[in-house]
């Protein structure tokens, strides 16, 4: 997958008026420059940044990016905005056809051209949706992927899913859904086997899966249930325990600074910070429900832009408790809060740039796709990094979608 960082680079300049239609990413990797050069920006940080999030931002949906791969895909010739969705539901409808690719995955009464039409129309869609539609458009392995990792924002082809297993290998050898049913039948079949030998070795998010044999042979590696240390989701997760443990480090150095406890004597550590604590730091611009609970996401005028999702404490509890998977919003958050700490007195600039190379590194390692401009949040993360005081930033912003909700 290419690299977008050079996409966020302000030294580059593109004329507005060429950026096309479906060029997602140089769209909005154009109006951030613009917003963030703005004369406002630097005194009315946090109002600038509001406003374009809520008034000014191009949300782009799943059936967004959806149209414009069958765009590109199918060679179209008239401008993109004027290509209706009827036209993109005969392409998959009748690619669906020719694959022979069944309309799902699970027995539905629904028709087709009525499940194409809402994929069309969709903010987002199930994991299993883009596996069907890998097979259904003649997908690539890499638009398979990057249908989960960019589009959907979730991890990568997951290694320890026989399913997921299947589906990779169809894909990366062009055969069509019939063959991963057969493949899925005689996974069925087959006896678990813990020793799996050179199948099981995994490089750069990839297997040595390049024939029938090492397949079978790795599902019944995976049929034995042996957790692998090096999979996507155990790196995912002691990443995230790693950043979590920073910055319960940090907010420890926060709390340690703080008068009263300086007079009590008490000496603050990691061990000390709670996932409430935690909360109370990220969280601090979100306001309490009489419960003591962060109040409903649904109640952010902003809610649609981050996904639903803010860092609580039951969140984290989740996680750690392994009832949630980690996803790159809460890897995403906490590299945020620690970079906006631990180099609070640095150029923005240098502390921006610093951002994107960890948790580049952070996310390749996770089986997730790098940062991407065109995610509300993500961009949201971006514009605090580079002003004065990002956290503080950060939570004026969260502050101002529940009292702009409230009045209207």
């Amino acid at each position: 997958m290419k690299n977008r960082m050079q996409d966020l680079d302000f030294e580059q300049t593109v004329a507005f008026d060429t950026v096309k239609d479906y060029e997602f990413t140089r769209r909005a990797a154009q109006r951030f420059r613009q917003v963030v050069s703005l004369e406002d920006f630097e005194d009315e940080d946090a109002d600038v940044i509001f406003h374009y999030l809520y008034k000014e931002m191009e949300l782009v949906s799943f059936g967004d990016h959806l149209k414009r791969y069958i765009y590109e895909r199918a060679g179209l010739e008239e401008p993109f905005s004027e290509v209706s969705k009827e036209v993109y539901r005969d392409i998959v409808v009748e690619s669906f056809h020719e694959t022979c690719t069944p309309k799902s995955m699970k027995p539905t009464s629904a028709k087709l051209s009525s499940l194409v039409n809402n994929w069309l129309s969709q903010a987002s869609v199930k994991r299993e949706t883009v596996f069907l539609l890998g097979f259904g458009l003649r997908m690539s392995v890499e638009d398979v992927s990057d249908f989960l990792t960019r589009v959907l924002r979730e991890q990568d082809f997951d290694f320890r899913n026989p399913d997921e297993v299947i589906y990779w290998f169809c894909y990366s050898n062009h055969y069509e859904y019939y063959k991963a049913q057969e493949y899925r039948e005689r996974y069925d079949e087959l006896e678990p086997e813990k020793d799996s030998g050179d199948a099981a070795r995994i490089f750069a998010g990839g297997l040595y899966l390049d024939t029938e044999e090492k397949l079978l042979e790795y599902l019944a590696h995976v049929k034995s249930g042996v957790e692998d240390p090096m999979s996507e989701k155990s790196q995912a997760f002691q990443e995230f325990c790693r950043l979590l443990y920073r910055a319960k480090q940090i907010i420890a150095a926060m709390y340690q600074q703080d008068e009263e406890e300086k007079k009590r004597g008490k000496v603050w550590t990691a061990d000390d910070i709670s996932a409430s604590d935690v909360e109370k730091v990220i969280c601090s611009g979100i306001p309490i429900n009489k419960m003591g609970n962060l109040k409903k996401m649904s109640a952010s005028i902003l809610a649609r832009h981050f996904s639903q999702k803010r860092f609580s404490r039951q969140r984290i509890n989740s996680i750690l408790k392994h009832n949630f998977p980690v996803e790159r919003f809460d890897l995403i958050t906490l590299e945020f809060f620690i970079v906006s700490q631990e180099m609070a007195d640095e150029d923005p600039y240098q502390r921006y740039r610093h951002f994107l190379e960890e948790i580049q590194g952070i996310l390749e390692k996770c089986g997730m796709s790098e940062i991407y401009i065109v995610n509300p949040y993500e961009c949201f993360l971006l514009m605090c990094l580079l002003t004065d005081c990002p956290l503080a930033v950060f939570s004026e912003i969260w502050e101002m979608s529940y009292e702009e909700s409230e009045e209207e």
